[in-house]
């Protein structure tokens, strides 16, 4: 399977538009901030068929040093998950495939956990709630995520009422290069919430709306250093 290719699992209502490597940019920060944790642990919302759950798991592989991550992944459409336990790429090893377990099926607003994340990913999730309930989402996710968000495709003033309640803030690190590695939702008509202009700086709210990576803002801490 080609890293370019889109994948398209449709059920009913439900279209889970994923792929391999869909953002390297963001798999870059990530791998380089976790690389900082220990024993990091990730969450994935909205995944479809895992397949940027995996890539997350690939990229660890190819680049760490042996060091452990628990990536657990999860989508209301119970079908898309049952793809993702049969997903293959020729880069997916078998060790990069048992770093990802795939959780029961759930919604973002509806997921609890006991449970803490070091990061949590929810990108091109939000757009399919309204407004409020994206709010409501964000600090459900907050409840649970201990240092960073990965958050895209939202009402941009949903995004930065509830990052700023929840204690978290925009990584700009990077931010450009992540901005535009989501290269098919470029647009000169970026009149739907998950369409990007080609001028970050043209969206209401750009530093929210047109950041992907957001971390809990925690006194006397430091900017995310460049991957």
């Amino acid at each position: 399977m080609r890293d370019n290719v889109f994948l398209r699992p449709v059920m009913g209502r439900c279209i889970g538009t994923t792929r391999f490597f869909r953002n390297e940019p963001l798999l870059k920060a990530l791998v380089h901030i976790l690389d900082k944790i220990p024993h990091p642990r990730v969450l994935f919302h909205g995944c479809s068929n895992g397949a940027e759950a995996y890539s997350l798991a690939i990229a660890w592989c190819e680049t760490g040093d042996g060091k452990p991550i628990d990536i657990h992944a999860t989508d209301i459409e119970p079908s898309f998950l049952d793809q993702g336990r049969l997903l293959t790429h020729e880069r997916l090893t078998a060790r990069a495939r048992e770093m990802v377990t795939f959780l029961p099926p759930v919604s973002v607003v509806d997921f609890r956990s006991r449970q803490f994340y070091d990061a949590t990913v929810c990108t091109n999730v939000l757009c399919y709630l309204e407004p409020r309930d994206q709010r409501e989402a964000i600090a459900r996710i907050a409840d649970y995520t201990t240092y960073y968000m990965c958050v895209t495709a939202a009402d941009p003033t949903a995004v930065r009422q509830a990052m700023r309640h929840a204690n978290f803030k925009p990584c700009l690190t990077n931010w450009l290069s992540i901005y535009y590695g989501w290269s098919e939702r470029l647009s000169w008509r970026h009149r739907k919430v998950w369409k990007l202009p080609y001028l970050p700086f043209l969206l209401p709210n750009w530093r929210y709306a047109g950041t992907t990576l957001f971390r809990r803002d925690v006194p006397g801490d430091l900017e995310v250093e460049s991957a």
